[in-house]
């Protein structure tokens, strides 16, 4: 059995890219047949295991932009987008299973997804399948607030969802200056008006009251209690259609 070699990068799509690049490094360097035995942890350091060596992996932006431009040239855009998409899911071994998964996809090619029985393979589809679910409901589901000179907006998703849904909101308000904020994972996406979006964490955002309402606010709110036919009035259809994870931050539910 060979030693299992683990290396732990910061919980950034920065650090799990490079991580991935060192991942290959080492892997070239094996003169016996590659079997599974380099994982990639993120986060904090876990407990130690016996017959395990790790290494600790300082992000560089270099390595990772190397990372994301040798998966999109070898690989193409859809290969690279499920990848991306699986490393955003809060699956603790996600990186270990994209790891895998890019270890057989430079093996196999652009079509490792027709490579179904391999379990990395399913594993990132599934990954990269509810990360695309949950920010297709966001696209509808997020609500933003005019506070003074911004439009605000806060929620609790369960994937980290702003790299995925950030560029549809750059698209659709280019002329607008606004700000998504991630409350479980304390950081947001800041895009001043006709200029290049950029991430903050929670300590360095500016002061902002959310508590602040306007009357339009609370005639929307009039509006969806009114217009409701009583006769008709359905929670399990409802819970189909917007489940209950995603009101909590929606005005018409407060």
């Amino acid at each position: 059995m060979k030693e299992q070699l683990i290396l732990r990068c910061e919980d950034t799509l920065d650090g799990i890219f490079t991580a991935i690049f060192d991942g290959f490094v080492y892997k070239n360097r094996e003169s016996q047949p590659y079997e599974d035995q380099i994982r990639i942890a993120v986060g904090e350091e876990g407990n130690l295991q016996l017959f395990a060596k790790e290494i600790t992996v300082e992000t560089d932006s270099q390595k990772a932009a190397k990372t994301v431009y040798a998966i999109r040239t070898r690989l193409g855009q859809y290969v690279y987008q499920r990848v991306f998409y699986a490393l955003c899911h809060y699956e603790e071994e996600r990186a270990s299973v994209v790891f895998g998964y890019l270890v057989r996809a430079f093996r196999f090619g652009i079509r490792i997804d027709e490579h179904l029985a391999d379990s990395y393979v399913m594993r990132v589809m599934e990954l990269s399948r509810k990360v695309s679910n949950e920010c297709q409901k966001l696209y509808g589901f997020l609500r933003f607030r005019q506070l003074d000179q911004l439009l605000y907006a806060e929620f609790e998703p369960k994937c980290n969802a702003i790299p995925v849904i950030m560029e549809h909101f750059e698209d659709r308000y280019p002329n607008e200056n606004f700000l998504i904020y991630d409350k479980k994972r304390k950081y947001a996406l800041v895009h001043p008006a006709y200029k290049a979006s950029f991430f903050v964490q929670e300590e360095e955002m500016p002061d902002i009251d959310a508590g602040e309402r306007d009357e339009f606010e609370e005639l929307w709110k009039r509006y969806f209690v009114t217009m409701e036919i009583k006769d008709r009035h359905n929670e399990a259809c409802q819970g189909n259609l917007l489940p209950k994870w995603y009101r909590k931050e929606m005005l018409e539910f407060q």
